[in-house]
């Protein structure tokens, strides 16, 4: 590639990342109907000829976001677990499953799951995304957690922990919906308590 080709492949990469973080940042603040191509082309700071370029439609768009956040959220699935017990192992493994879900980008997630109930091809690859998510957790915690996941019941108990996580803080995003919500430590303990272990208490 002459040096010319690699500048130019740069900034195509520059612009399209913009142009995706963008989206994002648009579906987290206003959600998918108030998007459209001109403010998120605004909001990367390129122009709306460049955004028809690469990103002709809004469905084009929004769907190359629903794979950036996919690819994120593979890699944040991913991270090892370190800890010196396995039930220090599954406490933070599902303490970052929490911190993770609670970031404003995950809002994103509860965005694409409304969406998906009226738009078909969404709804398909929300459901891609969902599923190899929580398969690359269950492999992490499978890996972390060996004794557990030994164990009849492992996977549906770390299921019914990650959905737990999943819809509290969507549901927390509420103002005043706090009472109404478990608490991470509590939804933990409910998994260790699976296993019969108990939570380390916090001091």
């Amino acid at each position: 590639m002459t040096q010319g080709g690699g500048v130019r492949a740069a900034r195509r990469e520059q612009a399209v990342e913009a142009l995706l973080d963008a989206a994002l940042e648009s579906l987290v603040t206003v959600g998918f109907a108030a998007t459209t191509t001109r403010g998120v082309a605004q909001l990367a700071g390129v122009s709306q000829g460049l955004q028809q370029h690469y990103f002709p439609t809004k469905a084009a768009l929004i769907d190359a976001a629903i794979n950036r956040l996919a690819t994120r959220l593979l890699e944040e699935a991913s991270r090892p677990v370190e800890g010196a017990t396995e039930r220090q192992r599954a406490e933070l493994l599902l303490r970052r499953l929490w911190d993770s879900f609670s970031s404003p980008v995950l809002t994103v997630v509860a965005e694409l799951l409304v969406l998906a109930r009226i738009h078909p091809d969404t709804a398909e690859k929300t459901a891609a995304t969902l599923v190899a998510v929580t398969d690359r957790v269950v492999a992490v915690a499978e890996e972390a957690l060996p004794t557990y996941a030994r164990r009849p019941g492992f996977r549906d108990a770390l299921l019914l922990a990650l959905s737990a996580i999943r819809d509290t803080t969507t549901v927390a995003r509420i103002p005043g919906t706090e009472r109404a919500l478990p608490t991470c430590e509590t939804i933990t303990a409910g998994f260790l308590s699976a296993f019969n272990e108990k939570p380390h208490r916090r001091r």
